[in-house]
């Protein structure tokens, strides 16, 4: 019996070492995912609602999403972010989610409600997680 007890705890320790993951490697793993859902976010920006409007001070909506490995607050806990600067997040809710003057086209709600960004965005973290955890065995 001791082949057997041997065999499962190897088994459980290759387990626990995947399992186990530092904040930083966590902040990897979703930072790729989030980068890949920016460079989405930034074309179905493009596609819908960029214009030939030069704004010297803010520039497009397209040009300003950005993705950080940081939670909403700024602090590092495993969560990545991805979103629009504080002067177009306004714009581009509205345009999203409409108001009396705008009909809303859900341009983000579809987005990330569609099940090829979700693939893109969970292969993208898989590769990176597994890029992390095969030196871990």
């Amino acid at each position: 019996m001791a082949g057997l007890d041997d065999a499962l705890n190897e088994f459980m320790r290759q387990v626990k070492a995947q399992a186990e993951l530092s904040v930083e490697d966590t902040q990897e793993i979703t930072k790729a995912g989030a980068d890949v859902y920016k460079d989405e976010l930034e074309k179905v920006t493009r596609e819908k609602h960029y214009s030939n409007h030069d704004d010297k001070t803010y520039g497009h909506m397209a040009d300003s999403i950005v993705s950080q490995d940081k939670d909403i607050d700024g602090e590092k806990n495993g969560t990545s972010t991805v979103g629009f600067d504080s002067y177009h997040a306004q714009n581009a809710r509205r345009l999203n989610d409409g108001t009396k003057a705008y009909k809303a086209d859900h341009f983000i709600t579809n987005l990330q409600d569609s099940s090829e960004l979700q693939d893109k965005v969970l292969q993208a973290e898989y590769e990176k997680y597994q890029e992390i955890t095969k030196d871990k065995e």
